[in-house]
Order: structure tokens, then C-alpha cells, then sequence
């Protein structure tokens, strides 16, 4: 099992200006490597109706201009086989291009020697800290160049600015990197910054060891982020047969947070719009002060402060509400939501003169931002982490159909946005439009679970369509049977 554990630094002036001297040193690094990064991969490619497929794009030499053939290892590989000797050995070569493409990887990895001896001042970082940065961009390259499982990749990546990088890692730490100082406090030995103090609020667990730390820069101070793994305790998901006692389904809004199928109605705390105004007035007087003056520093720390406060707030809701619904019940049914597509902008239209006409977005711009305040997709996430580690079960329902449909006949009642009342006149079920949506998400995943033909409310309202027309039809022949 792997967790990570969040602790406050405390680390005094002269460690702090260290952190800071290293978070631009690697900032920079980072920056110089992913821009070689980039040039190269731009200069290897053109548009296919730029020229023939059957000549190169660039010249050869240009493609592998200063990159050479060979690296030649200049130590025993820490890697050893089951005789206990090295995999790889001093002296050994290794191409640093394979198939026609540079391992850009290795390659910069090696050029960190020429680094440090035309910049002294990289001598002064942790060598595994500046290694870890060239690990960052060949992650960053990897999300840009290659797919994902859904086939899509990330866009094209961007330098940081000075306000953008705000971490470095350690990739090993351990258990004994946590020690306490003369006056008995705990602190963190971190690896050429000496002891820091931190606030060890939660001690790790028996059997965890720590193996990574990254140091985070925060607009309150610093922390750090350590990832603790214990191989003996196994990742287990539970999994328990939803019934209709053990279950509940949650329908999410923006008129009320969370309505239950057990008839519960959680209101929004709308944390962002309740600063909203304070945050206003604060970003007024910023964009009246003179850029990088003394005072617009400290206008921008306290928005910044501001914006942390309330992310913080909107975290400890959506924790304490994860644990309050699983308090009762084992399993969660609730709608599997594409965020993306909620917020996302209207279609422009355009006039038969070219102009564009109102296609109300001004309006769907506030409803976004409440999308955005109201935080969904952390919410889910958090969920799904708190049932985890209860060892209960969060279900996700298909929500197409969800709020059109009634929960007890699964007939068809179409609603607009603006109404809030269920009224079905096939079976007279008279309730509030969310609280009918969470029990037919309840309805819909208790049939998931137990039919496999059903798995939205489309595939349930055409089973029971067919259902109806079978006892229809066994009625009508009964009749005729006894007519005769």
C-alpha cells in the first residue's frame, strides 16, 4: 500500500533562502531542458504538404547535431542480478539513439556534469533533486507525445514562470531522515539543507517505510510530501452486494448540494461566493499598485491567502460530508459526471451579416463559476477515497435520463431546468425533481448490479416496457382463453 503524508516546514531563514535558491535553480533547469526539448522535436517535423515523404525533414547532421553516439558508464550499476553482481558495469556503451530517436532522457542525465561546472551554483543542489528534474520534463514529454488509454494526449508544454514551479523532490528518503534536533524537536534531515524543523502531527504508521519527499511551496510557508509504502498490507477493493438497506443514492446540484434517496437535502456552501465581494475589493486595489512594488506583494499575498483559505474550507466540507453519508450505509450510487462538459462554453452563432449573436453565455459563464465553486469532481474523488479507506463501495450510475424519468413507473416526465417539482400522472408520485433523481439513481444501480441487460435508465425503461407488454399480452390471451 502507498500513502502520502503532508507535513508544515518550519525551517529557519537561512534553510529557507536555500529552498528558494533551489526551487529557481531547478525552475531554470527545467526550463533550458524542456525548451531543448522542444526544438528539437519541432525541427524533426513539417506539414505532409510541405514537401515530399520521401526525403528527410532536416538534414542528418542537424537532427543529431552535439549529441553523441555513445555514453560510456563511468560506474558499477547499483542494479545487481541473483549472484549479487552488477547488471552493469564501469565502462560499458549505451547508445544514446535508438531507431532514429535521440534518449533524450539518458542524454541530459549525462550533460548535468557539464551543468554544474559552467554553473557552480548547481553544485550546491542534491544531485537526486536535479536528476529529478529531468525525470519532470521526460513525464511532461511523455504526456505530450504519447496517448493515454483513451487515446488522447496533453497539449504542448509550457516554460514555467517564476510563480509556477513550486517544488523539488528527494527520490529516496527514509524512516531515518525523521530524527530530532538538540532541543528535542522533530525535524526533517534533508540531504545538503540540514535539519528542518516540521510540525509532526501524525506519526507514520508501523510498518510504513518513507521513500520519497517532495518539498512544496505554499503561499503560508513550506511543506513536504512524503510518499510512505508498506508491501505487506494489500490494496484491496471491497467488494459488498448493494441491497436496498445497505445503499443509498445521492443526486448533485446547485440548488442543493446533495440530495439522498433517504430523503436528506444538503445545502451549498457556496465558500467562493460568500468571499467573492472581499475578493473583489482585494484585486481592485492590486490592480491599482505598481506591478512588483512593495505594497502589490502584499495585496497579492493576501489574495493568494484568500483563494488558499477557501480551497481549504471547500476540502474539510467535502471530507466531513464523505464520512457523514457513509455513516449509515455501505454503498453510494451516484451519476458518472463529465465535468469538462458541464462548464463548458456555449456554441457561438452567427448571423447571415457574419456578426455574432447572443448565444447566452453571459448567463451560462455564472452558472460555471458556481460549477466550479460547488467543485464536483473533487468531491467524487474524495468520496471514493473515504470509501476506500472505510472498506465500503461508491457505484456510478449513467446520468443520462436521470432527471426526466419517474422513480417508481420509469415513465417518461420531461422537465426544463427551471422546474424543481416531479409530477407523474401515470403513477401520482408528487416530490421534489432531485430528491425523485437520487432514488432513481438508486433504483438504476441496485438493476446494474443485479441484471446485467440494465445498465442505465434507457436500458431500464425498455425492460420494463417489455415487461408491461408481456403481462399485457398474457392478460389479453387469458381472457380469450376463458371467452372460450
Amino acid at each position: 500500500m502507498l500513502l502520502k503524508y503532508k507535513y508544515k516546514l518550519k525551517p529557519h531563514k537561512s534553510q529557507a533562502v536555500i529552498i528558494a535558491n533551489w526551487l529557481e535553480m531547478a525552475r531554470k533547469q527545467y526550463n533550458y531542458r524542456l525548451a531543448e526539448r522542444l526544438n528539437w522535436f519541432e525541427a524533426t517535423r513539417t506539414p505532409v504538404n510541405s514537401c515530399p515523404l520521401n526525403v528527410s525533414v532536416v538534414p542528418v547532421e542537424r537532427i543529431y547535431q552535439n549529441i553523441p553516439e555513445f555514453r560510456i558508464q563511468t560506474r558499477d550499476g547499483r542494479k545487481k542480478d541473483s549472484n549479487g553482481n552488477p547488471v552493469t558495469r564501469k565502462g560499458d556503451k549505451h547508445p544514446n539513439i535508438v531507431n532514429g530517436y535521440v534518449v533524450w532522457e539518458t542524454v541530459q542525465l549525462a550533460d548535468l556534469a557539464q551543468t554544474k561546472k559552467l554553473f557552480p551554483g548547481y553544485k550546491s543542489m542534491h544531485s537526486q533533486v536535479l536528476q529529478d528534474v529531468i525525470q519532470r520534463v521526460q513525464t511532461t514529454m511523455d504526456n505530450f507525445t504519447k496517448p493515454d488509454k483513451n487515446g488522447k494526449t496533453s497539449g504542448r508544454p509550457k516554460l514555467k514562470g517564476r510563480h509556477y514551479y513550486n517544488s523539488f523532490s528527494y527520490p529516496q528518503l527514509s524512516n531515518a531522515n525523521i530524527a530530532k534536533n538538540a532541543n528535542g524537536r522533530f525535524c526533517l534531515n534533508l540531504p545538503k539543507i540540514g535539519l528542518v524543523p516540521f510540525v509532526y502531527n501524525r506519526p507514520i504508521p508501523e510498518g510504513f517505510k518513507v521513500k520519497t519527499g517532495t518539498v512544496i511551496r505554499e503561499v503560508d510557508g513550506y511543506y513536504i510530501s512524503l510518499s510512505i509504502e508498506d508491501k505487506t498490507v494489500p490494496v484491496e477493493v471491497v467488494e459488498i452486494q448493494p441491497t436496498l438497506e445497505n445503499s443509498k443514492g445521492i443526486d448533485l446540484g446547485l440548488l442543493h448540494y446533495a440530495v439522498t434517496s433517504d430523503g436528506e437535502f444538503i445545502e451549498v456552501p457556496k465558500f467562493f461566493r460568500l468571499c467573492e465581494h472581499r475578493l473583489s475589493k482585494l484585486q481592485v486595489r492590486l490592480a491599482k499598485k505598481q506591478k512588483h512594488s512593495k505594497s502589490w506583494k502584499i495585496l497579492k499575498r493576501k489574495v493568494a491567502k484568500l483563494h488558499q483559505l477557501i480551497a481549504r474550507q471547500r476540502l474539510d466540507w467535502q471530507f466531513k460530508l464523505a464520512y457523514h453519508l457513509f455513516s449509515d450505509i455501505s454503498v453510494i450510487f451516484l451519476e458518472d459526471l463529465q465535468i469538462s462538459n458541464l462548464v463548458r462554453r456555449c456554441k457561438a452563432k452567427l448571423g447571415d451579416n457574419g456578426q455574432f449573436l447572443p448565444n447566452g453565455q453571459s448567463a451560462k459563464s455564472g452558472l460555471n463559476k458556481s460549477l466550479q465553486d460547488a467543485a464536483f469532481g473533487q468531491f467524487i474523488q474524495i468520496l471514493e477515497y473515504v470509501a476506500w479507506k472505510l472498506g465500503k463501495r461508491v457505484i456510478k450510475v449513467d446520468p443520462k435520463g436521470t432527471s426526466q424519468y419517474c422513480w417508481e413507473c420509469l415513465r417518461k416526465v420531461s422537465k426544463s431546468l427551471s422546474e424543481r417539482w416531479h409530477s407523474c400522472r401515470n403513477c401520482g408520485q408528487e416530490l421534489d425533481r432531485d430528491y425523485n433523481s437520487a432514488l432513481l439513481i438508486q433504483k438504476i444501480g441496485l438493476l446494474s448490479t443485479q441484471e446485467e441487460d440494465i445498465t442505465s435508465v434507457k436500458t431500464a425503461v425498455r425492460a420494463n416496457q417489455t415487461e408491461e407488454s408481456r403481462d399485457a399480452f398474457v392478460s389479453a390471451t387469458s381472457g380469450v382463453c376463458q371467452n372460450l
